[in-house]
């Protein structure tokens, strides 16, 4: 990717951030659960691939990158009265797993940290070994 390609790819990220934000009036689009992770634009910049991290049920993935496609044109034409291209890209919404996964490991890793806390919290309670006072040493 160049330079031109990742200014443009990172232009196109932040600006249909905003728009998912704050002019979109799609139920099932909710704002504060999805975000958009990354873009990817070739060097023709005819198109780019959207990213989307959408928190919630498979179901609300669904409903929610559903709403995205149908809406790219209006989201397109949006993204194209705030900069100034050539050519604005025509947008494809496609839900970002890497994310997904992403969120699963550290929800483990949380897991996982937890239990170990247990286990020791558990360790301070019994406490040391009591000593007999009248044995002698």
């Amino acid at each position: 990717m160049t330079r031109r390609t990742q200014r443009v790819a990172s232009l196109i990220r932040e600006t249909v951030g905003q728009v998912v934000l704050t002019s979109l009036s799609d139920p099932r689009i909710d704002p504060a659960l999805t975000s958009i992770t990354h873009v990817d634009v070739p060097q023709d910049l005819m198109t780019a691939k959207v990213y989307v991290s959408v928190l919630g049920s498979e179901a609300e993935q669904r409903r929610a990158m559903r709403a995205l496609n149908h809406a790219a044109g209006h989201i397109q034409k949006l993204v194209m009265a705030r900069i100034s291209l050539r050519h604005t890209p025509r947008l494809r919404f496609q839900l970002d797993e890497d994310f997904r996964k992403t969120l699963e490991t550290y929800e483990i890793i949380g897991q996982a940290m937890q239990e170990i806390r247990d286990k020791q919290e558990d360790g301070e309670a019994a406490g040391p070994p009591r000593r007999d006072p009248s044995a002698g040493t």
